[in-house]
């Protein structure tokens, strides 16, 4: 995988939903959390986790807060 591809090693984008999906945990992440939950749940290093956050938050149309996430029926 491509070194401008990290975030993918980590999350997925469920554009349906507008939400980031971590991988490992199968959950949704908001982008304000991105870079504390890489560094929690997953050890990853701060640096890092930071460079991933960045990333994750330039895919468009994530939504930014709980309250805007659409659950499907």
């Amino acid at each position: 995988m491509a070194e401008t591809d990290v975030e993918l090693q980590y999350f997925e984008h469920l554009a349906a939903y507008s939400i980031a999906i971590c991988k490992e945990c199968r959950h949704s992440v908001l982008p304000r959390h991105i870079k504390s939950h890489l560094q929690r749940a997953h050890k990853v290093k701060q640096k890092q986790a930071k460079d991933i956050a960045k990333r994750v938050r330039s895919w468009l149309g994530l939504v930014e807060y709980a309250s805007e996430i659409r659950v499907p029926s």
